[in-house]
């Protein structure tokens, strides 16, 4: 049987009791959990693109990041919890 690392999905969901939409993830990238947040790696483009459909700034901190998801009424959450 091979070895194989496990990796704990370190993030708590995202959410209040205005969202309207759940935006489901699988398992956060390496980048994602050195960075310590959702959609962490500098390429991907999901805070771009939820600032640019909300018109809103691109959050650039973890709290501006979780200001914007409530904002826009937004829960996140990936599926894997290991």
């Amino acid at each position: 049987m091979a070895e194989y690392e496990r990796i704990v999905q370190p993030f708590e969901p995202v959410y209040d009791e205005n969202a309207k939409i759940l935006i489901l993830g699988s398992l956060p990238s390496v980048k994602s959990r050195e960075n310590g947040f959702y959609y962490g790696h500098p390429q991907n483009r999901f805070w771009k693109v939820i600032a640019a459909v909300y018109d809103r700034e691109v959050p650039q901190t973890i709290l501006e990041k979780k200001e914007l998801l409530h904002k826009c009424g937004i829960a996140v959450w990936d599926v894997i919890e290991s």
